[in-house]
């Protein structure tokens, strides 16, 4: 949910060449790799199950919304809940959705702006700690959107976090506000394979 995109560079050392084995050929890069800093504060992995509890005016009670990660290469990515697709690109500068504005992008410092897809979105925090049912989590970052005027103004206040991604979202549209909280993580379970 920073920094430059992580390049493979290979470089062939010709002195001594004869004199030295062969070096094996790299690994494949795994189409869902980390391939930036700001990826790092919004994993996409392939597979991965995200769960949130949210609070809404409309529910008395707590509910749960999942997430399912598909990567399909390292350039494309998709959230997928229930019969909803939110469709992702991940560049060297960030992570933007494909309808448009971005949802994290480089750099990642305080009061670094950039274009969302409801308003503009600014680094509101940094070095943030968060304590949500997941867990306790350090180093994570807060964005907040603002867009919209009169009775379609709204907010939303995202923190991301290394490593896990989402954790926490406000999203406050005049006297209407919803609560998301990071439930778990990780990869999904297949029940068919056990």
């Amino acid at each position: 949910m920073s920094g430059a995109a992580a390049k493979l560079v290979f470089v062939a050392l010709t002195a001594c060449a004869q004199s030295q084995p062969a070096a094996a050929p790299p690994a494949p890069a795994r189409a869902d790799a980390i391939a930036s800093e700001v990826e790092r504060f919004l994993p996409l992995r392939n597979g991965d199950v995200l769960s949130f509890w949210v609070w809404t005016p409309a529910s008395a009670e707590r509910e749960q919304v999942i997430f399912r990660v598909e990567r399909s290469s390292r350039e494309h990515a998709s959230l997928l809940t229930g019969n909803r697709s939110q469709r992702l690109e991940l560049t060297g500068d960030g992570v933007r959705l494909l309808s448009g504005g971005y949802l994290l992008k480089a750099p990642l410092s305080l009061g670094a702006e950039w274009a969302g897809a409801a308003g503009r979105v600014r680094v509101s925090a940094v070095d943030v700690s968060v304590e949500v049912s997941a867990g306790r989590f350090v180093g994570c970052i807060e964005t907040t959107e603002v867009g919209g005027a009169g009775l379609d103004a709204r907010s939303i206040v995202t923190t991301y976090c290394p490593d896990v991604g989402i954790t926490k979202m406000l999203v406050q549209a005049g006297e209407r506000e919803e609560r998301f909280e990071l439930r778990s993580y990780g990869p999904g379970v297949d029940i068919d394979a056990m």
